[in-house]
């Protein structure tokens, strides 16, 4: 560890960097915030403290830029150019759909919906704001949100991956994640001790509360979502089985064991059967490639390995297809989970939605990061009674959010993610293995489930792109 950060050369640039990461997630976390309690009313954060918050940003990311790239600017690729002229034109193009959105109100949104304060307040409690506003100031913020995101893509396309030309950054990158992880599961443990507590009164049937559902229990720390705070388990999950590549310690299974186990109270279906997927694949793969070493030992783990996944399987499947008539416990446990087809219903109709906030040429430019969001959540209302927001699919959010060019640009990343993955596996299978699920643990959440965090959506296809060229300069 100490030899890896001298051989990074810390320079103030770098100091620059960490602290502009500050005030940007501040921005970013109550960007989240401002979409699902937007009630000015209500404002967790001044628009001084906003304003005081991107100005400090942009201070110390434009030196962190002057010193990295400015001065290096000789070194530019056409590449280069195009990524910033692509961003550019997306950020231009953002702002301005968030500009020309009608400044909604509880009045005028009610009027035009024939929805009365009654309805709202019946449908969301009266302990939540009426989520029916946007103001000039939550404008203002999301347009600082989506300029704060754009300068963090362009540097972590191709500013780090010069900066810190070692693939182990990316175990590192890990052991800083794991800090945050801990520090969410940690502060979850405290203040929502209750709900860990109801939760397993609710699955063991002790004292349950008349109409409550699982639901109502699971656990999302200070992340606001408890599928963003079972995202970030997921993303703690991939990191373990990458830092068990690097460093071959079987404490990295235990790790990754105990973020699986935090990430089953968030009750985020998605990423405990794509995380379920990723381990399976990783520890078989391992079992493969130490084979030689360890016949015997391989092979009894194996085969308890299989044998445990068939009659999980076999017992989880019987119940689902019988509905209960074998098995009638564990399907009453799937039910709750699942909802009882729920899960995919509400979906259905919030794509409905999504689409018809897309028409009369919306889709070309988009509604505006966060404002889409916002206008999205009273037709929920409206048409199911479902006090829900997000597009629940990056992909959808991201043509309604941004537009057919925000969509295309981000495909087009994640199939150059995909070319580089192709063209690691040969030289480190086991690295670009582990790099790749995370990858592809992204690519599959976000068919059905939202990215919340902007940010997030790039993190794992920048990642693997770093990972190639910290590879093969490493190779040269």
């Amino acid at each position: 560890m100490k030899a890896f950060i001298k051989s990074l050369q810390l320079k103030w640039t770098d100091l620059a960097f960490v602290l502009g990461m500050i005030p940007f997630a501040v921005l970013l976390i109550f960007g989240q915030l401002f979409m699902q309690y937007p009630d000015p009313n209500n404002v967790a954060i001044p628009m001084w403290a906003a304003i005081i918050c991107f100005i400090a940003m942009l201070g110390f990311w434009g030196y962190y830029l002057y010193e990295e790239v400015w001065k290096k600017r000789n070194e530019f690729n056409k590449l280069n150019s195009i990524v910033i002229c692509t961003l550019v034109t997306l950020v231009l193009i953002n702002i301005i759909a968030i500009t020309i959105q009608p400044s909604l109100h509880v009045e005028n949104v009610i009027a035009r919906m024939d929805f009365t304060l009654d309805d709202v307040d019946y449908v969301i409690g009266k302990s939540k704001p009426v989520p029916l506003i946007i103001s000039s100031f939550h404008k203002m913020f999301f347009s600082f949100e989506i300029i704060a995101v754009a300068l963090l893509i362009y540097i972590g396309l191709f500013v780090l991956p010069k900066r810190f030309t070692s693939v182990s950054f990316i175990k590192y990158l890990g052991y800083l994640f794991f800090g945050f992880a801990i520090v969410l599961i940690v502060y979850g443990y405290i203040a929502e001790f209750d709900k860990y507590i109801g939760f397993f009164k609710y699955v063991l049937k002790i004292n349950r509360p008349e109409g409550a559902t699982l639901y109502d229990f699971a656990v999302q720390s200070f992340i606001l979502h408890r599928n963003a705070y079972g995202m970030m388990m997921m993303v703690a999950v991939t990191f373990s089985l990458i830092c068990h590549e690097f460093t071959k310690k079987w404490y990295f299974y235990l790790l990754a064991a105990f973020f699986y186990i935090n990430m089953i109270f968030s009750l985020c279906k998605t990423g405990l059967l794509i995380s379920a997927i990723s381990i399976f694949i990783y520890v078989i793969y391992r079992l493969i490639a130490t084979y030689k070493n360890h016949k015997k030992r391989n092979q009894i783990t194996l085969i308890s390995i299989i044998s445990v996944v068939v009659v999980v399987g076999l017992l989880f499947g019987t119940a689902y297809i019988t509905k209960g008539k074998v098995f009638g416990k564990i399907y009453a446990l799937i039910d709750s989970i699942i909802g009882g087809g729920k899960t995919l219903d509400t979906r259905t109709y919030i794509w409905d939605n999504s689409y018809q906030l897309m028409q009369n040429g919306w889709w070309v430019i988009g509604r505006g990061f966060g404002t889409f969001n916002t206008m999205l959540m009273p037709m929920n209302i409206v048409s199911h009674n479902d006090y829900v927001f997000p597009s629940h699919s990056s992909y959808i959010g991201l043509l309604a959010e941004g537009g057919i060019l925000f969509l295309v640009a981000y495909l087009a990343l994640l199939v150059y993610s995909g070319y580089v993955i192709f063209k690691s596996f040969k030289k480190q299978p086991g690295l670009t293995l582990t790099v790749s699920l995370g990858y592809l643990s992204f690519v599959l959440y976000s068919f059905i489930e939202t990215i919340h965090y902007l940010a997030y959506v790039f993190l794992f296809p920048i990642m693997v792109i770093y990972f190639n060229s910290a590879k093969e300069k490493e190779v040269q």
